[in-house]
């Protein structure tokens, strides 16, 4: 018998896994992609028509707090963690503080500029003070700070060191760029102080104390279902 000249049936080839998917899944990440580059230009436009506008208000806000005498000396010591970091002579010095503001850098927040500006004084020759905070060619963060110009005899960092509590100086603050990351006074001005500073401007000693004690564990409370000591257990 000859064979069969007719070529034998070949199964049909399976598709690999995943191929069928891969165009598919393309093409959500572009529309991802595209989204996502429309919500960056939506929140540039947000940002930079919100931040005309709180401009506006704090550029009033100012004006008016510059009518009122002391206002962010006293602010600053009313304040419970500012005033931890402040001696006498620093409070002295602040009494001198005529206007306080807080600048972003860049509509991303990626840094800020902290500026102090005091009217004449007997401490020294600089009618503003800034503090910078911004980040590195490596991403890390720097400061960098205008350096003070002490008046002969009246420099409270070398003053503080040789005081009898040894109690360093607001204003040794300005030169310390090492401990950048975990700078409390800065964050205390940046999150607290700027964004209201009425409200300790205002506030007495008794709300300072209370103000000053939350975040603090307080002491445990006994049990009230704790068997007494001595008593018997109940089973």
């Amino acid at each position: 018998t000859r064979p069969c000249p007719c070529p034998r049936p070949q199964a049909p080839r399976r598709p690999q896994p995943g191929l069928s998917a891969t165009p598919r899944a393309a093409s959500a990440t572009l529309k991802l992609e595209t989204m996502n580059a429309q919500a960056d230009r939506a929140y540039l436009r947000l940002s930079r028509k919100f931040g005309q506008l709180r401009l506006h208000h704090l550029e009033r806000r100012n004006l008016l707090i510059q009518s009122i005498p002391g206002f962010w000396g006293r602010a600053f010591q009313n304040h419970p963690q500012l005033s931890s970091f402040l001696n006498s002579q620093d409070r002295e010095a602040l009494g001198y503080l005529n206007s306080l503001e807080v600048e972003e850098l860049g509509l991303a927040r990626l840094g800020y500029k902290i500026k102090f500006y005091f009217g004449r004084n007997p401490y020294f020759q600089n009618k503003v003070l800034i503090k910078e905070y911004g980040c590195g060619p490596s991403g890390q963060v720097v400061s960098r700070s205008t350096p003070i110009q002490w008046l002969p005899g009246h420099d409270l960092q070398s003053l503080s060191q040789g005081s009898p509590d040894n109690s360093r100086s607001f204003f040794g603050w300005f030169s310390n760029h090492s401990s950048i990351e975990s700078d409390k006074i800065v964050e205390i001005i940046n999150e607290e102080l700027w964004p209201n500073p009425l409200q300790y401007y205002l506030m007495s000693e008794g709300a300072r104390a209370e103000k000053g004690k939350e975040g603090r564990p307080g002491p445990a409370r006994p049990d009230p279902e704790a068997p007494k000591p001595g008593a018997p257990e109940s089973i």
